[in-house]
C-alpha cells in the first residue's frame, strides 16, 4: 500500500471517529469503499472530497440542532453569544490549522521543493496568510456576526501574541 492510499485510509477512520451518529453510516460505507478505488491518487482525492462531505453534513447537523435550541428557548442571548464567539474561535483555529497541515503535506508529497527547510514558507503560509484571513473576516462579520467576529479577533490576537512571544524567545 503506497503512501496516498494509507493516508486517505487514516483521513478516513479519523473522520468516522469524530463524525456525529448521524453521519457515522456514511462515512463507514466511504471507508469501506475505499478498497475500490483504483489508483492511489485516485483514492486519496476521493478520500478528501468523502470527508468534506460527511464534515459538511456534520455541521449542518450541528446547525440545524442549535437553531432548535433557540427555537425552543432553551439558549438565552448570552448563550448565543458565547456560542459564536466559541465558534469563532474555532473557526479560526481551524484555519491555521489546516494551513500548517496544509504546509506539511506539500513538504511530504513534493520533498524536491524543499519548503520544510525554508523559513519563509513557514511565515507566509502558517502566520501572514492565516493572519490576513482572520483580519479580513472579523472586519466583514462584525456588524452583522458580532460574536462570531470576536471569536476569530481572539484567537487572532492569540496566534499573533504567541508569534511574539516565539520571537522573542529566540
Amino acid at each position: 500500500m503506497e503512501a496516498p492510499r494509507k493516508l486517505a485510509a487514516v483521513l478516513l477512520r479519523a473522520v468516522l471517529r469524530l463524525a456525529p451518529e448521524e453521519s457515522r453510516k456514511w462515512a463507514a460505507a466511504m471507508l469501506r469503499e475505499l478498497d475500490f478505488i483504483e489508483g492511489d491518487w485516485a483514492a486519496l482525492f476521493w478520500a478528501l472530497g468523502s470527508a468534506t462531505a460527511i464534515l459538511r453534513h456534520a455541521a449542518s447537523v450541528f446547525q440545524v440542532n442549535s437553531k432548535r435550541q433557540t427555537k425552543e428557548g432553551k439558549m438565552n442571548s448570552t448563550g448565543r453569544k458565547a456560542l459564536g464567539v466559541g465558534l469563532g474561535a474555532l473557526y479560526a483555529l481551524m484555519l491555521v490549522g489546516c494551513a500548517f497541515a496544509g504546509l506539511r503535506l506539500t513538504a511530504i508529497l513534493f520533498p524536491g521543493l524543499g519548503l520544510d527547510h525554508a523559513p519563509w514558507t513557514l511565515w507566509l503560509a502558517v502566520v501572514v496568510l492565516p493572519e490576513a484571513i482572520l483580519l479580513t473576516a472579523t472586519v466583514l462579520l462584525w456588524r452583522k456576526r458580532g460574536p462570531l467576529a470576536a471569536g476569530i479577533l481572539a484567537t487572532s490576537l492569540v496566534v499573533g501574541l504567541h508569534l511574539a512571544v516565539h520571537l522573542a524567545m529566540k
